[in-house]
């Protein structure tokens, strides 16, 4: 009789351990009604880059805060990005079915939703990228994959949750949510799968780890370091006046050649 207690309490012991190493980390539900909610704000390095996405009364904000060598060449390469001073203004916002890319801290070309497919919009102004540049990346999207503003290929399945476990990256251990994502092949089978680890330090999310899993192996795609993901955007984190001066995006006329933008009005003023 003792030993069918003590076996059947084992297997009571192996059961919990292995339920709580399969069960999600406490915080994930927390970042997910976060990042669902409409206001958040969310600050990660990316390659040291700090990105920022954030959204607040209806308006989704982004920058990318480049510094030193990186602020130089991406304002020699592209003078359409974020070559002006944007520590506390948007380089990216989307408001009311409009769409706004802010070229200085109070100018900005603005496109309405339903322009966006048009074909004549001017491709050097980079509107083809605007849902992305909005978005959160894939390793944080997974907390929110319908977002309007993530796009991903049709191919590409909702990542669900498969375990927590150990992980040790860059050296340092991390409690891990995997999750995977398939890629379906027209045949309607799965050519690879897409790893997503998010990771935790002390309870909070740290890191956000994206791999390809493909005949066996797995390849990196990226990691993030998650600096925050607040359930309200930080006060005067993005500056707005409302007297920026909004300008139409290109459609290939005459202000075009002119590289002279239709003015439309102030921010405030836009309907």
């Amino acid at each position: 009789m003792r030993f069918k207690q003590i076996f059947f309490v084992t297997i009571a012991i192996i059961f919990l351990m292995s339920a709580q190493t399969s069960a999600e980390q406490t915080k994930a539900q927390e970042y997910r009604k976060i990042l669902s909610s409409g206001n958040f704000y969310v600050e990660y390095d990316d390659k040291n880059v700090k990105r920022i996405v954030a959204e607040e009364s209806g308006r989704r904000m982004a920058r990318t805060n480049l510094g030193g060598n990186y602020r130089t060449m991406v304002s020699i390469l592209n003078p359409l990005g974020a070559a002006f001073d944007n520590e506390k203004y948007p380089e990216f916002m989307s408001a009311g079915g409009k769409f706004y890319k802010f070229l200085e801290k109070d100018f900005a070309l603005m496109a309405r939703e339903e322009q966006l497919d048009d074909e004549n919009l001017n491709p050097a102004e980079g509107w083809a990228t605007i849902h992305q540049s909005l978005s959160l990346p894939n390793e944080l999207a997974v907390f929110n994959w319908h977002d309007k503003f993530h796009k991903v290929p049709a191919a590409m399945s909702e990542p669900i949750f498969i375990e927590s476990t150990k992980k040790i990256i860059g050296g340092k251990e991390y409690d891990c949510d995997r999750y995977e994502s398939k890629i379906i092949n027209a045949a309607g089978g799965n050519s690879a799968t897409i790893i997503f680890n998010l990771c935790y330090d002390k309870g909070e999310l740290a890191l956000a780890q994206s791999a390809l899993s493909t005949s066996g192996k797995e390849f990196e795609i990226n990691r993030l370091v998650v600096k925050k993901i607040l359930s309200a955007v930080p006060s005067g984190d993005f500056k707005l006046t409302g007297k920026e001066k909004v300008h139409a995006a290109g459609v290939g006329d005459m202000n075009d050649l002119l590289e002279n933008p239709a003015y439309i009005g102030r921010l405030s003023e836009i309907r």
